[in-house]
């Protein structure tokens, strides 16, 4: 039987797929109180400085790789929620789309250094978000503003998605990319739902005790 370079490379990606890097964070469900002083302690930038220096270090190793790119989620990945979420005192369905839709949100700074180094390399960025199509003019001038500049692709969801539909949207996305002939060296999000579904040489997960994200 003739295998097809597409099947190939989505095999090939899942084959050599690895551990995910894990952050260390307090334990979910953190509290209001937990959240303020891991990050006022500077734990949690500590953290963010390993893991990401992790996937910098690990995708230096593999630029040799045809068509390397790498994958960032946005929200508490790429930008940051903290303070506008503290102002809901951590309550997501209180602030609504205000966070993602204020346009303001300030980049993770060790995210921002990776994907600089990314660019500098000429390593493909894709941004794949849970945010929806409708978000997507905020959500590109606010990863612009943040520092995200030069070339990169955003991946949203539909405005409307059936349910069954939703569980492991974002590695069908990272599937088609390895069909168009990219090979995804990292996969970076705060989400363990961000890193599942393989397509990946190598997932690394930030920090993020302020909410879980089950399914993505």
């Amino acid at each position: 039987m003739r295998v097809r370079p597409a099947a190939l490379g989505v095999a090939l990606a899942a084959a050599l797929a690895a551990a995910p890097v894990w952050a260390a964070e307090p334990r979910q469900p953190a509290t209001p109180a937990e959240i303020v002083e891991y990050r006022e302690s500077g734990e949690w930038d500590a953290d963010l400085d390993t893991v990401t220096a992790g996937a910098r270090a690990y995708l230096a190793d593999h630029l040799d790789e045809p068509r390397p790119a790498i994958v960032l989620d946005v929200d508490d990945t790429s930008l940051s929620n903290y303070d506008c979420l503290r102002a809901a005192d951590f309550d997501r369905r209180a602030a609504g789309d205000a966070c993602a839709m204020s346009g303001s949100l300030p980049a993770i700074r060790q995210t921002l250094e990776l994907f600089r180094y990314a660019r500098s390399e000429r390593v493909a960025v894709f941004f794949i978000s849970g945010r929806r199509e409708r978000q997507r003019g905020a959500t590109i001038a606010n990863l612009r503003s943040a520092g995200y500049r030069g070339l990169w692709t955003l991946h949203l969801r539909p405005n409307r998605q059936p349910r069954s539909q939703r569980a492991g949207w974002k590695a069908r996305v990272r599937r088609s990319l390895v069909r168009r002939g990219y090979r995804i060296v990292v996969n970076v999000g705060d989400q363990r739902s961000d890193l599942t579904g393989g397509s990946a040489l190598r997932g690394f997960k930030l920090p993020n005790p302020m909410y879980t994200i089950p399914v993505a």
